[in-house]
C-alpha cells in the first residue's frame, strides 16, 4: 500500500478538494482500492464520504449541543489496542473506504502530547501496518497547521504533495511544509516529495506568472507540469456531498475535472 499525504500550512488552497477528488477518481475511474484518512477536525473529507450530515452538525453547533464522537481517527490515535479495521467506514463508492475525523480531534492532540510514555508521532504509522496489502493507496487529508496530528500523517506517508494558490500566504505555507519535511524525513526515510502543484490557477494573471517563476526557481523539478483551474462544480458538489467526478457526470467533462484526472494519472504512473 502506498501512503500519500496532501499538506500545506496555508488553508484555502484546495487541499481537501484534491484529496476528495483524487481518492474518488483512483477508486471509481482507475479501479484502485483506496483508504482515506481524515486528519482535519473540520471534517470536510469525512462529510463527503461518510454518513455524517453536516447540516445536522451545523445545527448542533449553533444550539450548543455535543455532536457526539464518531468511530474513526480519534479512537485510532488514542487507543493503543484499537484495531484499525474497527475504525474504517465503508463509503457508497466501490473500492473507497474512509477513517473519518471528528470535531474534537484538536483535544486528541493534547491527550497525545501528555502521554510521554509512548512514541507520539508514530501512532498512525503503527496502526497502518495492520492493513498489510488490503488497499492499493492510502490518501491522507490534513489540517492547515503544524500539528502533532499532521506529524503523524507525515511519519506514516511515502509521498508528500503540496498544493498552493498564487498568493503570499501559500508561498509561506510551502516554505514551512518543506522545512518540516526535512525534519520528518530524518525519522521517516521513506518520505519523498511527490510534487508541488497550483490550484485555482489562472495563467493569464500576472501574479500567477510571478509566483510560478518564484516556485520554479526555488523548487525546480518538484513543480508538477499540471495545474488545477477553477470550477463552481467543486463548491456545488461539496454542498450536496458529491465528489467532482460524480457531480460532473456528463460525457464532456469540465476543465477542472480533466485537470484532476491528469493529476491522478500522474500520481498513479509515478507509483506503478
Amino acid at each position: 500500500m502506498k501512503t500519500i499525504i496532501f499538506f500545506n500550512n496555508k488553508g484555502g488552497v484546495g487541499k481537501t478538494s484534491t484529496v476528495n477528488t483524487v481518492s474518488h477518481m483512483m477508486a471509481e475511474y482507475f479501479g484502485k482500492r483506496v483508504l482515506n484518512i481524515d486528519l482535519d477536525p473540520q471534517m470536510n473529507c469525512s462529510m463527503m464520504f461518510s454518513e455524517i450530515n453536516f447540516t445536522e452538525i451545523f445545527e448542533d453547533i449553533c444550539k450548543g449541543r455535543n455532536s457526539g464522537n464518531h468511530i474513526g481517527v480519534e479512537k485510532l490515535l488514542l487507543d493503543k489496542d484499537a484495531d484499525i479495521h474497527d475504525c474504517i467506514v465503508k463509503t457508497k463508492y466501490k473500492n473507497l473506504d474512509i477513517i473519518p475525523s471528528c470535531l474534537t480531534l484538536s483535544k486528541t492532540e493534547d491527550i497525545i502530547k501528555s502521554d510521554v510514555a509512548s512514541p507520539q508521532q508514530f501512532r498512525l504509522k503503527n496502526k497502518l501496518a495492520q492493513l498489510d496489502d488490503e488497499y492499493d493507496y492510502c490518501i491522507i487529508d490534513t489540517s492547515p497547521s503544524l500539528s502533532l496530528i499532521n506529524m503523524n500523517g507525515l511519519a506514516a506517508a511515502d509521498e508528500l504533495y503540496i498544493p498552493l494558490k498564487c498568493d503570499g500566504g501559500s508561498l509561506l505555507g510551502v516554505g514551512l511544509v518543506t522545512s518540516i519535511f526535512e525534519t520528518v524525513s530524518q525519522y521517516n526515510t521513506e518520505l519523498k516529495i511527490g510534487g508541488i502543484f497550483f490550484t485555482q490557477w489562472n495563467g493569464r494573471k500576472n501574479v500567477s506568472k510571478v509566483v510560478y517563476e518564484i516556485m520554479k526557481n526555488k523548487f525546480g523539478k518538484d513543480i508538477l507540469p499540471i495545474t488545477i483551474g477553477n470550477s463552481k462544480n467543486i463548491e456545488e458538489g461539496s454542498l450536496v456531498q458529491k465528489p467532482l467526478l460524480e457531480y460532473d457526470s456528463g460525457k464532456n467533462k469540465c476543465r477542472v475535472t480533466r485537470d484532476y484526472l491528469e493529476l491522478t494519472r500522474y500520481i498513479l504512473n509515478r507509483n506503478e
